[in-house]
């Protein structure tokens, strides 16, 4: 229950964290590409445990 916990607060504080950096980014072309990096960040957070469970 525990890794659970742990599992979901890192998400809010990932999601959290770059929802703030990306407020702090000015309106440009370079936006979308990094709204897609911080996509991709959010995602592997989310499946990290199946790497474990994997191994």
């Amino acid at each position: 229950m525990e890794i659970i916990k742990e599992w979901v607060r890192n998400i809010f504080v990932i999601v959290v964290a770059l929802s703030f950096i990306e407020t702090l980014l000015p309106s440009s072309e370079m936006q979308n590409y990094i709204k897609f990096i911080f996509s991709l960040i959010i995602m592997a957070t989310i499946l990290s445990p199946l790497l474990i469970f994997l191994e």
